[in-house]
């Protein structure tokens, strides 16, 4: 699937559904009991959805600052987050 960022327009792997519900639940870990978010645990998050995305991060994404890449990665989340959105 195709996701478009202001970095660029990248190619990752589509998300089924299994691997929707393990997002789910990185994504509720990652909040605090007083519904903050827990840096460390969305930092988690964005490390599976890199890993999970790109069949190698590194030459996918080391040209850009890690600001820049935090933001293609909560492209990703978004995208894989709307399953009827045809990317």
């Amino acid at each position: 699937m195709k996701v478009s960022t202001a970095h660029g327009d990248f190619t990752v792997n589509a998300i089924s559904f299994k691997d929707r519900r393990k997002l789910h639940r990185l994504e509720v870990g990652a909040m605090n009991s007083d519904e903050s978010v827990s840096q460390s645990g969305f930092m988690d998050m964005m490390d599976w959805i890199m890993e999970y995305a790109f069949k190698d991060p590194e030459k996918s994404l080391s040209k850009l600052t890690d600001g820049e890449v935090d933001e293609v990665l909560i492209a990703v989340y978004n995208a894989y987050k709307d399953p009827n959105k045809k990317k």
